[in-house]
């Protein structure tokens, strides 16, 4: 005679295996999930944000460097060559150059490279127009000894910053060391035509400010016969 086992032990074990979700289950799953997804979704929008501050970062401090190499080399070649001021409402022969608070213009000597050395009119100033935020530029054109600068709206250009807004300067007296807004002093004595050095402060307007860049500014010996040592004073190095 075969026995059978207890006929109900079987058959608990069967609804079981069978069992699914209740309604509730489900729903906090489903809460849970959506709590995951908000945490990651956080957490990824953060990365993401993260990278691009520390992006911008590295460009501005890439356009720093660039700007710093290029301003003190070409500011350390400028022309100390004098225009007559009378026919412009001045009264004496003064040093080619418009230095204001927020420009710089001047002549000087471009880098000998990509077929543009040689002496050039410059000119240094915030830009902006339709289609681009207000950045840094450097604009330059070929010299041609004309006694006035040229129309810097058709010259060449070259972006040393995206989205500076604001450039101040500043041009430091050879005589007594003091940093003025504007070039030449009203009372600059004739032998007086550079300043020594430019400071520059430029501002963005979604990062920090650039470090102050201070370039010496020397006048070109060998492009200009016509300086002589008291044109202009010894900057910082």
């Amino acid at each position: 005679m075969k026995l059978a086992g207890p006929p109900l032990l079987g058959r608990p074990v069967a609804r079981a295996q069978g069992r699914g979700f209740t309604l509730i289950e489900v729903l906090i799953g489903m809460a849970l999930l959506s709590l995951l997804m908000l945490v990651l979704t956080g957490a990824m929008r953060s990365m993401g944000q993260t990278e691009t501050r520390i992006e911008q970062r590295v460009q501005a401090a890439d356009d720093y460097r660039t700007a710093v190499y290029f301003l003190r080399g070409i500011l350390s070649q400028a022309s100390a060559r004098t225009t007559d001021m009378t026919a412009q409402g001045g009264s004496r022969r003064a040093v080619f150059l418009d230095a204001q608070a927020s420009q710089l213009a001047w002549i000087g000597v471009m880098p000998a490279r990509h077929g543009l050395g040689g002496r050039h009119y410059f000119r240094l100033a915030i830009e902006s127009g339709l289609g681009h935020a207000p950045r840094l530029v450097l604009r330059y054109a070929a010299w041609t000894g004309d006694a006035s600068f040229p129309d810097w709206t058709a010259a060449d250009a070259q972006v040393l910053a995206d989205g500076a807004r604001r450039l101040a300067l500043q041009y430091q007296n050879p005589l007594n060391g003091e940093w003025l807004d504007h070039w030449p002093p009203p009372d600059a004595p004739r032998s007086l035509s550079l300043p020594s050095a430019v400071a520059l402060y430029v501002e963005h307007a979604d990062a920090a400010p650039w470090p102050l860049i201070v370039a010496p500014m020397r006048a070109a010996f060998v492009s200009d016969g016509n300086t002589s040592i008291g044109a202009f004073g010894a900057g910082p190095q």
